[in-house]
């Protein structure tokens, strides 16, 4: 009986202490948007074989076949040399020209429309670039050292978005990060955000800040709080602030009221969340007037699907 009370206390502690960590995440929920300050002039130009080295044979206005077959076209010139290698084995050969038909098949299995209805990526790494109901699609692949996302506009590509793999963050912050990319931009525009935390406040770099003399957009952007990686957004300029402009008019249409907004803005309760632990340890748990704490009440939030896997085809030698 001694051993059971220990037990009780020894779980209500790791219970309480659970609790709490769970209220501080849903008061941080509650913290103001933070708010970007505006760009002082135009961004300063960067340097164009830069630019060319980041944008490689993808051009805007390709299609999301156009840019299948430039994909396609890398990991067919990818395998062509081991391929050549096992003329004389035709298993071999066999098995490599298979797994490279397999990894073309896969990319078809990474396009995504947004067609309207909110879904995983628009809570994602990728989600303050996702627009829904406005003919946007996208489509991502792996490579060496980043995923890519292309981003097309009824069909036509606007947008190419890198995220590095950790491994190229070399255990950096966004700024000492920032300054390695401007030795090969240039020098950056950098635009911070004034957030508020309990009544704190905090002006934070967001991003820096490029241009191209033919009308692109380049940014870096800071991903860590929660993916650990930092981006390169490069972007038609034009198409981008179209599709800009109507992401706002859709966020201010957003209806007020939701049971996503009661959930956010709604009161905390006076009530003691640990009154009852012992209760719900035992699983005698006696439920107060108004409250109900049934499994089915739970809000479950859906995760983006997992990145691309890298090739799974053992390497021929």
């Amino acid at each position: 009986m001694k051993k059971l009370g220990v037990s009780l206390v020894a779980a209500f502690l790791v219970l309480a202490a659970a609790q709490q960590g769970m209220a501080a995440k849903a008061k941080a929920s509650k913290a103001k948007p933070a708010k970007a300050e505006k760009p002082r002039g135009p961004a300063p130009v960067a340097k164009a074989d830069a630019i060319s080295e980041i944008r490689g044979e993808f051009k805007w206005a390709m299609t999301m076949q156009q840019v299948m077959d430039k994909i396609n076209a890398r990991i067919e010139a990818s395998y062509k040399d081991r391929i050549a290698k096992t003329n004389a084995d035709p298993n071999r050969n066999d098995r490599l020209r298979k797994a490279m038909r397999d990894e073309m098949a896969a990319i078809k299995k990474n396009i995504v429309k947004f067609e309207g209805k909110k879904g995983p990526w628009d809570v994602s790494i990728i989600d303050q670039e996702v627009v829904q109901g406005q003919g946007m699609a996208m489509l991502f692949t792996k490579e060496e050292k980043s995923t890519r996302y292309f981003f097309f506009a009824n069909d036509s590509l606007f947008k190419m978005f890198i995220a590095f793999d950790k491994e190229m963050l070399q255990g950096k912050n966004f700024k000492d990060f920032g300054a390695a990319m401007q030795t090969k931009f240039g020098k950056a525009q950098e635009v911070y955000v004034n957030q508020s935390y309990l009544g704190v406040k905090e002006r934070k770099l967001d991003h820096l800040l490029w241009r191209s003399s033919q009308g692109d957009g380049l940014k870096l952007v800071d991903r860590s709080e929660f993916y650990d990686v930092y981006c390169l957004v490069l972007y038609d300029q034009s198409v981008e602030q179209r599709i800009a402009a109507a992401r706002k008019e859709a966020e201010a249409a957003q209806p007020k009221g939701s049971m996503i907004d009661n959930v956010i803005t709604g009161k905390e309760s006076d009530r003691d969340e640990n009154d009852n632990v012992i209760d719900r340890i035992t699983g005698k748990e006696v439920f107060k007037p108004g409250d109900r704490r049934a499994a089915q009440q739970n809000i479950v939030v859906p995760s983006p699907g997992a990145p691309p896997a890298s090739r799974g085809v053992e390497e021929e030698k």
